[in-house]
């Protein structure tokens, strides 16, 4: 595995919470390595895998239609 066993999952963890705590661009960059994360443990175990992308794109993809709600209400 990408870190071996309880240390992996234990940074995943803070990885998710901190992006799903952090707002704007932050959470953009954070549910992108959340992505990536995920396409590096398929070749492992699709049962990490799969939750890991899917959050990780529910994530960037609230975080993308937030900033453009908020670049039209400045216009």
């Amino acid at each position: 595995m990408i870190f071996g066993g309880i240390s992996g999952i234990i940074m995943v963890m803070a990885l998710l919470g901190f992006a799903l705590w952090k707002k704007g661009w932050i959470r953009i960059l954070l549910s992108i390595c959340i992505i990536i994360w995920g396409v590096f443990y398929m070749s492992y175990d699709i049962k990490i895998a799969a939750p890991l992308i899917t959050m990780g794109a529910v994530l960037s993809i609230q975080a993308i239609l937030v900033q453009i709600q908020h670049a039209r209400e400045e216009t």
